[in-house]
């Protein structure tokens, strides 16, 4: 039975990720424009400067090179050929990994590419294969966006995406700051900030701390926006008859404290409520109650 072929890998890039082999002989003059895997010394490649991944996880990098040290490289790096060496297109963790080891040379497919089209695989091959944060994976998707006029539906499909996961991913880049730092270290989670998105943009900084200090799931997080958006159920005013004289006490109370105040009485003594709106409303009234002004 034949298999559907992935969709969105930029042109050649399905056999870089092991969707088809890469041939390792000579070409043969009948086969023009294949590709071949040569060894391409490790000190004569440079990072693309448009990488999408800007954090390197030592520990995933130490994993790997162990993997090469036992292994060795088996999914090929991609580079294109410049006048002073070599420039990555994809691949630069398994670079990185063969420099740790000091590797000499690092097998890689040498492809004749323009900016663009090395760009738009190096992005690709990042958000397919390389577990980007969600906030690195949003830049890689604006700036094919960018790069490329893209429609949101159009890169959809070359990542073989929902649409609506790339709105999502974009919207997050306009999140405060202080709340991107929190997905980028891991303390939110794309799902996290998803939710907190669709929050009104004051809570949103309150949500996220809560969502760090207590370890809110997603769905916990939910049930909280969803609390807070209940509409407040006001109970059915009912006049009470009142005496005069309570009537100007509670009126001299709520100019002191500057909210509403009501004065209840029952069979044995009774009670004095005073409202408060806020934290902060609540220790202005602290202070006037015991003199701190």
């Amino acid at each position: 039975m034949s298999t559907a072929p992935r969709r969105g890998l930029g042109r050649g890039l399905g056999a870089l990720l092991g969707d088809a082999p890469v041939p390792t002989a000579p070409i043969q003059p009948q086969t023009p424009g294949a590709e071949v895997v040569r060894q391409v010394p490790v000190d004569r490649i440079t990072p693309n400067p448009q990488q999408p991944r800007k954090t390197f996880d030592d520990a995933a990098l130490d994993e790997l090179a162990a993997s090469i040290a036992e292994h060795g490289v088996l999914v090929p790096i991609l580079v294109r050929e410049r006048a002073d060496g070599y420039e990555l297109i994809a691949g630069e963790r398994r670079w990185r990994a063969s420099a740790k080891l000091q590797k000499a040379t690092v097998p890689a497919v040498v492809r004749k590419s323009d900016e663009r089209e090395s760009l738009e695989v190096a992005i690709i091959e990042n958000l397919q294969r390389e577990n980007l944060n969600p906030l690195e994976e949003a830049a890689g998707i604006a700036q094919l966006i960018d790069s490329h006029d893209y429609t949101q539906e159009e890169v959809a499909k070359r990542l073989g995406k929902a649409r609506p996961s790339i709105s999502n991913a974009l919207r997050m880049l306009a999140l405060p700051e202080h709340i991107k730092a929190m997905i980028a270290d891991g303390r939110l989670s794309a799902g996290h900030a998803k939710v907190i998105l669709g929050a009104p943009e004051p809570m949103q900084g309150e949500l996220a701390a809560r969502v760090s200090a207590q370890g809110l799931s997603v769905r916990a997080l939910e049930r909280v926006i969803a609390q807070l958006n209940e509409p407040v159920v006001v109970p059915e005013f009912k006049p009470r008859a009142i005496d005069p004289n309570d009537a100007e006490f509670e009126r001299r109370l709520r100019e002191r404290f500057g909210t509403a105040v009501a004065l209840k009485r029952a069979s044995r003594g009774g009670a004095i409520e005073i409202k408060y709106g806020s934290e902060q409303d609540l220790l202005r009234i602290a202070d006037l109650l015991l003199g701190e002004e």
